[in-house]
């Protein structure tokens, strides 16, 4: 049974390193953690949940944690809960700023489960969409902090039905500041052992993926091989790209001619 004196947080969670940076933030707390890891198929995911497994375990052996962590919720997506408001009001989004697939999915389950964390940063783009269109407002809690939800007097109709039964604890953060966070407090171990890249090769982060190119652009390099950053460039340099699809089409047509 769990004690009344302890709030329970619960927070998705990736293996990826903002989600793990809020919940390392959490586990110095006198709380529960209710991690939640949304399950669609991605070829990562078995590299997240050993990443979650493998950091758990380090954050409980960690003589700061204070927090309990509850068993890890799985949600796959064929559990996928519909909200026609949701995904009408994403779609009416999309229409005119990109954001990711996922906001559809997550307004939906947010919908019927009001109040999970949302590792999103300053620099994310569906933070800078809800604040180009509405207001972010701070919330203070004297057990875990500050975090922020969508001011849903200030914000349009469609924001607040995608975002608004979120919050966002980490919405002025940046990836250098969470840096330097695990590195000053001892968790470096916990940091290395975070996955962000959707489709890896040989177990590697590929450096090609959306993931990759903004942990990359956002000043993590060194968590990438050299071919990693290969990828990168060529995938982001348009004379690089354009050379590289010369270079495969003229190799696809040798090998027609050859076989």
């Amino acid at each position: 049974m769990l004690s009344e004196e302890r709030k329970t947080v619960s927070v998705f969670w990736t293996g990826g390193y903002d989600s793990t940076y809020r919940v390392v933030q959490l586990s110095r707390c006198p709380i529960y953690i209710q991690p939640i890891y949304l399950k669609d198929n991605r070829p990562s995911e078995r590299n997240e949940l050993n990443a979650i497994k493998e950091i758990k375990e380090l954050l409980i052996a960690n003589p700061q944690t204070k927090a309990e962590f509850l068993p890890l919720q799985i949600i796959d997506k064929s559990e996928r809960l519909v909200n026609d408001d949701v995904s009408e009001a994403y779609k009416r989004v999309l229409a005119k700023d990109f954001v990711g697939s996922q906001y559809d999915w997550l307004g939906c389950f947010a919908a019927e489960n009001p109040g999970i964390e949302m590792s999103i940063h300053r620099d994310d783009k569906a933070i800078n969409v809800i604040q180009k269109y509405g207001k972010l407002k701070k919330i203070s809690d004297n057990i875990i902090g500050d975090y922020y939800v969508v001011d849903k007097e200030n914000s349009p109709k469609d924001i607040v039905c995608i975002w608004g039964n979120l919050h966002f604890p980490l919405a002025e953060e940046t990836k250098i500041g969470m840096k330097e966070y695990y590195v000053n407090n001892g968790y470096s171990d916990v940091a290395n052992k975070t996955w962000f890249c959707y489709t890896p090769i040989s177990g590697k982060p590929c450096g090609k993926c959306n993931p990759c190119k903004y942990t990359i652009q956002e000043g993590l390099r060194e968590r990438f091989t050299f071919m990693a950053l290969l990828r990168y460039y060529i995938c982001t340099t348009p004379i690089l790209l354009s050379a590289y699809k010369s270079m495969a089409s003229l190799k696809q047509k040798i090998l027609k001619i050859i076989h």
